[in-house]
């Protein structure tokens, strides 16, 4: 989507994807990954630390496959990318739980 922008390219996109404090209108375009995203939520490949808890690491890709053809999403390498930049979003935002 924004591939190639400078910062405040990027953030001026970004910006007018909003269009009320906590709120974010995305593209028609976007509405298969976000099928996708909300059919996968609970789809992580888990490791631990030795004694540590379980941690999610990545999604499970088989598994993103399975559901992407079930809801006749054709999986592609730009579906990859763009699902990929979720997985990590929501990778941070759980590892800075406590």
């Amino acid at each position: 989507m924004a591939q190639g922008l400078d910062e405040a390219s990027a953030r001026a996109t970004a910006s007018g994807l909003v269009d009320e404090p906590g709120a974010l209108t995305l593209p028609e375009t976007m509405r298969p990954l976000i099928d996708l995203v909300l059919a996968t939520l609970g789809q992580w490949r888990m490791a631990g630390g030795g004694m540590g808890p379980l941690r999610p690491v990545a999604l499970d890709l088989g598994a993103v496959d399975v559901a992407a053809r079930w809801l006749g999403i054709t999986p592609d390498a730009a579906l990859l990318r763009d699902l990929r930049v979720i997985e990590h979003e929501a990778l941070m935002l759980m590892r800075s739980e406590p």
